[in-house]
């Protein structure tokens, strides 16, 4: 189970789409940004989901070229259900890149480590607001989308607490 299968299939259950359609549907939701989902795995996964039963294609006319459009089946509702059931039951694991440089700060000077440190408080901070204007810039999102906003804001702000008291801790530390 993927995330991009539960986004596939939940934008389908607001009617068929096109690869495209739904490819810049998941832009336009910023899902990248909160799950492992990329542009091309859209194409790639569509045929998979068909081929299991989930989604039919239809071959339409468009602008210019012929193109598929693809639609939900009974199959796929059940699906959708189940994968939302299962990711509701999942552990959630907390991995961040950074924790490899957390756990190698003894590895370099105590002044290299807190210019590390520096760096990372200024990268969460610019993370923190750029959140703040994606939320922003968005203001009219169902609730849904607004709350995925507001957790990644309080996950900053977690993490910029935390920092702080690491960086405390360790600027106090015997070099």
């Amino acid at each position: 189970m993927s995330a991009i299968d539960l986004v596939i299939l939940g934008i389908l259950t607001e009617g068929p789409r096109s690869a495209y359609e739904i490819q810049k549907d998941v832009d336009a939701h910023h899902f990248p940004r909160w799950a492992e989902i990329s542009v091309p795995s859209v194409y790639r996964k569509l045929p998979h989901l068909r081929d299991k039963g989930f989604l039919t294609s239809q071959q339409v006319q468009g602008e210019r070229v012929e193109k598929a459009v693809y639609s939900i089946t009974a199959a796929g509702q059940a699906e959708l259900r189940r994968l939302l059931l299962h990711q509701a039951q999942q552990a959630v694991p907390l991995r961040f890149a950074f924790n490899g440089m957390i756990a190698n700060l003894n590895k370099v000077s105590h002044q290299e480590a807190l210019e590390l440190l520096d760096s990372l408080h200024i990268t969460l901070l610019a993370s923190a607001q750029e959140n703040q204007a994606l939320a922003a810039a968005y203001p009219d999102l169902p609730l849904v989308g607004r709350t995925i906003f507001d957790q990644q804001q309080r996950l900053y702000e977690a993490l910029l607490q935390w920092l702080e008291d690491f960086q405390a801790q360790f600027t106090e530390q015997e070099p």
